[in-house]
């Protein structure tokens, strides 16, 4: 829609709403947009979708549908919906009619819940209400609607961890006029969290969902499960596979169209370093498939995760960093056959920078009182090793 277009329906939607009510986003930090605008029945007018929140009624939320009629819109009906915060909000075919549907994840008490509504004939229909979960996964985080069986129908992933702590992935598939279990399968260990979720190709030519799970306060792997045969099935056989003590997030690192996930692995020379005082690569694998997973990229990170710096592919296994570097001070990259310097790291006061930022540094980042900077060898330049910001810095999801 046109700015001049959104206002005019965010006025109209302003004095339809009750006066005492607020409107309200989504938790969903993927989408957090307040309006949003389609044709959900199929009859070539659009429909705008909107939800507000009366906190001094026992129905906190509410939501509002409108119809765009000639050059302005006109509410044609309001409806309640269950749950004190809206975590998600996204209009999309899960009921494989061609048409969008409402679909909401709504907390409940201690708990999500999936709701789904269809827009038919002037009226609003719940098709689905109350199914608990902790992840969804409907689309392939590009709004797209995942088709896991190849069947060609629209289907979706429920993750659910119950009070034992044992998980839970569910396929869900629209069918005779209601959502069916289609298979599900169960956990033999017990979890913590689902802490992300993804949908999308996890392979070539395969199409599944990559789950970031956290097993305690400080351990967490990444689970990938696809279907065959209308069963779901976990493309590694242990947790052990993709372990790591960290919190990483998985994501289409390289922009392949392929989710990767993440490890921390010790550079060589550092293993004999206690834990907390060692300098780690972080490193990002595709499944290849079969039963194992194939090197797509590595990073280096500060403790603080101020940032995430890439590092060339081809240098994984030919390079570390010298013992010699000192967090938050100066870090080095060598070439581990030859000693040679292939890249440096250096937190600057600012008074320092000002003297040395000429000198072939790149700015990664700065804090209130320190830059931190990074250059490539004298034979590489700035463009050498180092690389640029990776895109999976998204740090404050995981604060959330």
């Amino acid at each position: 829609m046109m700015s001049t277009d959104k206002e005019k329906l965010l006025n109209i939607v302003q004095k339809e709403k009750p006066p005492e009510s607020k409107l309200i986003r989504p938790k969903d930090l993927n989408n957090t947009s307040m309006i949003r605008v389609a044709d959900l029945d199929g009859d070539g007018t659009r429909e705008a979708i909107v939800f507000y929140d009366t906190p001094n009624e026992n129905v906190r939320i509410h939501g509002m549908l409108l119809e765009e009629q000639g050059d302005t819109w006109v509410k044609k009906l309001t409806f309640d919906v269950p749950g004190n915060s809206l975590e998600s909000f996204k209009l999309l075919d899960i009921t494989n009619d061609g048409h969008p549907d409402i679909v909401l994840g709504v907390s409940l008490e201690a708990q999500k819940a999936l709701m789904v509504y269809s827009y038919k004939g002037g009226a609003l229909e719940q098709v689905m209400g109350g199914v608990p979960y902790n992840q969804l996964v409907i689309d392939d985080g590009q709004g797209n609607p995942l088709d896991l069986n190849g069947d060609g129908e629209n289907d979706f992933i429920n993750v659910s961890v119950n009070t034992s702590g044992f998980e839970s992935v569910a396929l869900y598939q629209y069918n005779e006029e209601s959502f069916k279990e289609v298979d599900r399968i169960q956990s033999d260990y017990t979890v913590k969290d689902i802490y992300n979720a993804l949908g999308g190709h996890v392979a070539k030519n395969r199409t599944g969902i990559v789950l970031d799970v956290e097993l305690d306060d400080r351990s967490t792997f990444t689970q990938i499960v696809y279907v065959k045969d209308n069963k779901l099935v976990n493309a590694f056989q242990s947790p052990d596979q993709t372990y790591r003590d960290d919190k990483i997030l998985s994501g289409d690192v390289n922009n392949d169209g392929i989710i990767e996930f993440g490890l921390k692995e010790t550079p060589k020379g550092w293993d004999h370093y206690v834990f907390n005082d060692r300098m780690w690569f972080y490193t990002f694998y595709q499944w290849d498939g079969n039963e194992g997973k194939k090197f797509v990229s590595f990073q280096y990170r500060d403790d603080a995760n101020l940032f995430h710096l890439n590092l060339k592919p081809e240098w994984y296994g030919k390079i570390t960093i010298d013992t010699k570097s000192e967090k938050e001070k100066y870090i080095r990259f060598k070439m581990i056959d030859s000693d040679e310097t292939v890249g440096e790291i250096s937190y600057f006061t600012m008074s320092q920078w000002e003297q040395e930022k000429g000198k072939k540094w790149k700015e990664i980042t700065r804090t209130s009182d320190h830059v931190i900077a990074s250059r490539g060898s004298q034979l590489d330049g700035n463009d050498g090793l180092l690389d640029n910001i990776s895109q999976l810095n998204r740090k404050g999801e995981l604060n959330e």
